[in-house]
């Protein structure tokens, strides 16, 4: 079997067909088709609303179908959230937790859902404390967790704590299967976002296709890009991690998950009997050789042989806490999951489906949540930091040599091993940023804001909105 440069996810996305052109005018219209989009459609289902969904590609095909679907309170961000606010964050995610196994459970969703144990360890004496700390929070908020030993063959494990409360799903057949109950949405895929403006109470949306109308926005994309006066690529910063799945000569039990809370991250679930191991993550200006991070998958000794590898790219706040909540009159936004996306995507969702119902439940989490939170010292570091990661992440556009890659003053080329030939504009469109070429994935990234684009110049996911298609030459 070849190995795959795609998730393990992929091939359960189906080809759906949403026939509903006619369609602009609605009361809530949500911007992006990942699992925020579609569960705050799900969480408004009930209502009278007219919801609408506007995905730039496919449905569930950008970072919902690239992560690794762990479903535990047990977070490695535990040690990075200030301390007075991490009892009122572990709340939500479990609050996350109930909402997903109530969906599961109700309406007996196909999706693998499984119940498993899982781990969060430390392969560092000094960083015991931490895990004992985090322990103390877990105890505050009564989710019952113990000290237990974890035997990972590979690496040396200092201490860790686990819960039997914990699952795995496979996040695509799950939101498949909460498409189907979306009676009062109509979803649009393939649809660009251009512009968004207010007139007379009413939002008009500028797509690449038309203009849609809609009473109230939500934003539930990953990388809200076109909310300049929030000052996105100050507020945070994108994480790129790296994927294998295969199979595993550990002796190891299969049915838990694990991650560690050091800098060298170990991230481990199972699915269908095979491992499915994430490390190598880097802030994306840090280190612009993706072949290194690929190597770190193959290299770490979790894994002895993979069928599908691949990367993911996350939003990581200032201060390690979603951004969630109300952004002006009956303009919403939900974003910013710090890696973990499964329970906060639930909670968040409801949050935001609630607000627009005028519905007072999760209000608890809406001041630890909310986009304009004030500025505090973790967040002014982190905002100098975010700057300095642009900034390199530009020069080192710049001074990036790749012996695959032949470029001149506006264009890039990439020559495969068939004699084909791909150029494109040598710029992101976003700022201006020069491309680097992954020879994995074989993608054109940006290495500054994490734009992505295939082969050809296409569009794969932003913060750009446009591709940098020119032309391919077949030899």
């Amino acid at each position: 079997m070849n190995m795959e440069n795609k998730s393990v996810w992929s091939k359960y996305l189906k080809e759906n067909d949403f026939k509903n052109n006619e369609i602009t005018d609605f009361d809530v219209l949500i911007i992006g088709g990942g699992m925020s989009g579609i569960l705050t459609a799900y969480y408004l289902k009930n209502s009278k609303l007219k919801v609408g969904i506007l995905e730039r590609n496919k449905v569930l095909e950008g970072i919902t179908s690239k992560m690794t679907a762990k479903v535990t309170v047990l977070q490695d961000i535990l040690t990075k959230i200030e301390e007075d606010k991490i009892d009122t964050y572990l709340k939500s995610q479990i609050e996350g937790m109930k909402l997903l196994k109530s969906n599961i459970l109700n309406s007996n969703l196909e999706c693998d859902f499984k119940e498993n144990e899982s781990y969060l360890f430390t392969t560092k004496t000094n960083n015991v404390k931490k895990l004992k700390k985090i322990k103390m929070h877990l105890d505050n908020v009564k989710f019952k967790t113990k000290f237990k030993e974890l035997n990972l063959d590979n690496i040396d494990v200092k201490a860790s704590i686990s819960t039997e409360e914990s699952y795995e799903i496979n996040p695509v057949k799950y939101l498949e299967e909460i498409i189907k109950m979306l009676d009062n949405t109509v979803i649009y895929e393939n649809i660009n976002v251009i512009q968004v403006i207010k007139e007379n109470g009413i939002f008009t949306v500028k797509t690449n296709d038309k203009e849609y109308k809609s009473k109230r926005i939500v934003f539930a994309t990953n990388y809200p890009y076109f909310l300049k006066p929030l000052l996105f690529p100050v507020k945070v910063r994108l994480e790129k991690s790296y994927i294998g799945y295969g199979k595993t000569n550990l002796k190891i039990n299969k049915n838990i998950n694990a991650i560690n809370i050091d800098k060298d991250v170990h991230s481990i679930r199972f699915y269908k009997g095979k491992m499915i191991y994430l490390t190598g993550s880097r802030m994306i200006a840090s280190n612009v050789n993706d072949t290194k991070g690929f190597m770190k998958v193959n290299s770490n000794g979790f894994l002895s042989n993979i069928d599908n590898q691949w990367s993911n790219l996350d939003i990581i706040t200032n201060d390690y806490l979603p951004i969630v909540g109300k952004l002006f009159k009956d303009m919403y936004i939900l974003t910013g999951y710090n890696t973990w996306g499964i329970l906060s995507s639930h909670i968040s969702a409801s949050i935001i489906a609630n607000l627009i119902e005028n519905k007072k439940k999760y209000s608890k989490y809406l001041e630890l949540f909310k986009p304009k939170r004030k500025l505090t010292l973790q967040k002014f570091m982190n905002s100098t930091l975010n700057i300095y990661e642009s900034m390199n992440g530009y020069i080192k556009g710049i001074i990036n040599k790749n012996k695959m890659i032949f470029y001149s003053k506006n264009e890039a080329m990439y020559l495969d091993n068939l004699g084909n030939s791909y150029i494109v504009k040598r710029k992101c469109p976003h700022l201006k940023c020069n491309l680097l070429f992954n020879s994995v994935e074989h993608t054109w990234d940006c290495p500054c804001h994490g734009s992505r684009f295939d082969l050809e110049g296409n569009l794969i996911s932003g913060p750009s909105r446009y591709d940098i298609k020119i032309k391919k030459n077949v030899k």
